[in-house]
Formats: structure tokens, C-alpha cells, sequence
């Protein structure tokens, strides 16, 4: 689900729309609020959508000083009529059921980090705002600590030459980079507290020279270009966050590697080095710096997951490489959470590893695809497959092994939302089992 557009908030009269994706299905979903109550209730009903009748009612019922119940409440009737309709009913209340799992877990989470939040309403530059990370943690940066984002963007004519900066109708709160040009205009940086570096070209693919070259450019030049606008602003923020990744580490078999482990081999870990070093002269300013190293993202939005749902999901369970090989994976909801966490842990600085604290091997990693979705069919593909397809890639990403800790994040307090494989697939992926 995706906002595609608000206009006002939860008050009488105002519309929010959404669109949804289902399978191979894409529609949208316009709903329009009323029954406001301050403090006690706010209410929806679907106007445009799939289902006949939709009236959600979100009631906040006083427990005692600071307590209370949310309490949600659903009127529906789908279209399906009496045919079908105990298979459609049992789909939905599943469907509902897991939906209302997920929010209570997200919920609790995040009121815990509201409550260790003292500084709100800072202003944020984010870029690379639109990519799997960046479209996670704004809403949580936004909701929880009330911050106001800014997004730095590309913005590159159809024939992917720099054109000069108009002004920007679909984002009143963005500003324009160039950063293949090596053109930023560093006055519009003056003001913001905190500024967070997540843009790259993404990595998946054969690695030919022109890909490498982008992906080193869009990590290590943009980040140098980033760095030197910031030291010439007479307000710079006080902090920066700039994406890394455990492939700074190359391939480390049998050591456990923290984040005071020296650097490895490869391509991987030389365009890391470089990344971090590139915001030095930030350091040197003053400015506390924190190089998010981060693992194997889970999520369904995009990486390794993504793209093996659809073959689990049609009930072919694969394990691809060596089968001991570890992997250092983190949930997307730790990876936003930690960076939110090192945004109000002052302590937090330098290289942070981004990864569960339970690395697991290959193996586990399908077995446990396996238990959830039961695939009817199991494929073991020798890791020579993905490296006639992918070349350096693969050898790089896809086996590497590496036991990494996120001794960091634990020593300052982190408390991780998701540790578990099993409970994080099934709690991204709506296969919660019902207690």
C-alpha cells in the first residue's frame, strides 16, 4: 500500500488515497474520513475501492493517566455475493488478522522509540529518499519524531544530460543535485540539523565496466560531493549518516567480524573504503559522522527477498550456493529503527554494523523460506548458474561469506525488532501464526 495522495488529515471531510497492490493487480483506494472525536476516535469509508461497504472506526479508549486502548473496528461487505463468499470471508479475516498483527508489533516498537525521542521537529535532507530505505524511514522520522524531511534529488533531462534547476511542481520540499556533474549549489544546504546519504545504483546485475563505474561514482563521488558542500555552510548540521554496506568486509569465512575488523578484498570492499573515507573532512569539521554498514536487507519491497518470493510462491523452494555459507542479514524494520536510534543516541558514531545479531547460514535461510510457503518442489542451483549469469556479481554478493556483529548498536542499548529469521520472514511477509 502506497499514499497516493492526502489532502488534510483525520478531521471531517478529508481524503486520503491510496494505491494498492495485489498480485498482479494494481487499483485504487479513496477514502474519506468522519466521525471526528478529539482524542477519542477518527473514522473512514471507503468511497472508490474493491470491497461494496467499508467503514473503519479507530477508537482511543481512556485506561487511567497516560494509558489507553485502540480499539479498530471494521463494517465491510465484498462484492462476491453468496458464491464463494465462505472462502472470500475466510481470506479477508486472515488478510485483516495479519494486517492487525503487524500494526500492533509496529506500534508497540515505535512508542517505545517515541518515548526516547527529546529532540523532535529537526529539519532532515534525505537522499535517496525514494529508494527502498529512503520510503521506509521517512514516515517513521516523520510520525515518531515529528521531523520535517527534505529530499535531495536527481534531476536529469530525457536524454540524461544535466539541465539547470527549475522549480520543482511534484515536491515543494525537495532540491535538485547533479551529482554526475559534480553540481550542488551548497547555500541551499544552510539549515538542516541532520542530513542522512542513502543514494547508490543499485547492484544487482552483471557487473559490466560501465556498471561498476556507476556503482562506485553514485556512492563515492556523490558522497565527496555531499562532503564538500557541507564544509562551506556557516550553519552545517550536526550529524551526517552515510549508507555503507558489510562488503567492506569482503569474503571473511570462519571469523567473527566486528565493526573494529580490518577492511577485506574485492570491488565491493574497496568502493566501501572509499565511501567512508569520503565523508573525512566532515569528521574533521566536527560534525559526528555515522557510516551505516549495512547487511543482507530482508524486505519484500526489493533485494534477495524479492526476488525469490515469486518462485516460493509458486511452489518452487530453492537454495542457491554452498549451503554453509553465512549470511548477515537485518530486517528493513531494523534498518530504519537503528538509524532513528543513532539519530537520538549522541554516543553513536563511526562505522555501525547494520545486521541482525543471529547471522544464519544459507541453508537455514531456505529451509526457513520453506517452512513458511511449503513449496510442493525443492531446487538446490550450483553457484556456477548465477556466476555464468552474473559474473563478478555474484561471486561478490551472492557468496560471500561473512559472520558479522552489530556490536555497536548492542553495546549502546539497541533493543532489535527483528532477531529471528523465522518471526521476521513470517512478520514481513503477513505468515504470522495465529496464538
Amino acid at each position: 500500500m502506497e499514499i497516493a495522495d492526502h489532502k488534510g488529515g483525520i478531521n471531517n471531510d478529508d481524503n486520503s488515497i491510496f494505491r494498492i497492490k495485489l498480485g498482479p493487480i494494481t487499483f485504487k483506494w479513496v477514502a474519506k474520513h468522519f466521525g471526528y472525536i478529539h482524542n477519542l476516535q477518527f473514522q473512514d469509508k471507503m468511497i472508490k475501492g474493491p470491497f461494496k461497504k467499508w467503514i473503519h472506526t479507530h477508537s482511543f479508549i481512556p485506561q487511567g493517566q497516560n494509558q489507553c486502548i485502540i480499539e479498530d473496528k471494521i463494517d465491510y461487505m465484498h462484492r462476491f455475493g453468496k458464491i464463494g463468499s465462505k472462502i472470500i470471508q475466510k481470506r479477508i479475516k486472515n488478510y485483516l488478522n495479519q494486517l492487525f498483527i503487524y500494526r500492533e508489533r509496529i506500534l508497540i516498537n515505535d512508542t517505545i522509540l517515541e518515548e526516547m525521542t527529546r529532540e523532535k521537529g529537526k529539519n532532515i535532507l534525505i537522499t535517496g529518499s525514494h529508494g527502498v530505505i529512503g520510503s521506509s524511514l521517512i514516515p517513521l522520522l516523520t510520525n515518531i519524531g515529528g521531523h520535517k524531511i527534505t529530499r535531495l534529488v536527481r534531476k536529469i533531462n530525457n536524454n540524461n544530460t544535466y539541465s539547470s534547476p527549475t522549480t520543482n511542481k511534484e515536491d515543494k520540499k525537495s532540491i535538485f543535485w547533479y551529482p554526475e556533474y559534480d553540481k550542488l549549489d551548497h547555500h541551499e544546504l544552510e539549515g538542516f540539523d541532520i542530513v542522512i546519504h542513502l543514494a547508490g545504483e543499485n547492484i544487482f546485475g552483471r557487473w559490466t565496466d560501465i556498471k561498476k563505474q556507476r556503482i562506485f561514482n553514485s556512492r563515492v563521488g556523490s558522497t565527496k560531493l555531499l562532503a564538500k558542500s557541507l564544509t562551506k555552510l556557516s550553519n552545517p548540521p550536526s550529524l551526517l549518516i552515510c549508507a555503507s554496506a558489510i562488503g567492506y568486509y569482503g569474503d571473511r569465512p570462519n571469523e567473527y567480524i566486528t565493526e573494529d575488523s580490518i577492511p577485506g578484498k574485492g570491488f565491493l570492499s574497496e568502493v566501501c573504503q572509499k565511501w567512508e573515507k569520503a565523508t573525512q573532512d566532515v569528521t574533521e569539521l566536527g560534525i559526528r559522522v555515522v557510516n551505516t554498514r549495512f547487511g543482507v536487507i530482508l524486505t519484500p519491497k526489493g533485494g534477495i527477498l524479492q526476488k525469490l518470493l515469486s518462485p516460493f510462491k509458486l511452489g518452487l523452494g530453492i537454495t542457491i550456493g554452498n549451503k554453509d555459507q553465512y549470511i548477515s542479514w537485518v530486517s528493513i524494520e531494523d534498518v530504519i529503527k537503528s538509524i532513528f536510534y543513532s539519530i537520538i543516541n549522541t554516543s553513536i558514531k563511526g562505522p555501525v554494523n547494520v545486521v541482525s545479531p543471529k547471522p544464519i547460514t544459507n541453508l537455514e535461510f531456505s529451509d526457513t523460506l520453506k517452512k513458511i510457503f511449503n513449496p510442493k518442489l525443492s531446487v538446490s542451483i550450483n553457484q556456477n548458474i548465477p556466476k555464468l549469469i552474473f559474473g563478478e556479481m555474484s561471486k561478490e554478493l551472492l557468496f560471500t561469506n561473512t559472520y558479522v556483529i552489530p556490536k555497536k548498536l548492542v553495546s549502546t542499548g539497541y533493543k532489535f525488532f527483528n532477531s529471528e529469521l523465522e518471526d521476521s520472514l513470517r512478520f514481513l511477509l503477513g505468515k504470522i501464526e495465529s496464538k
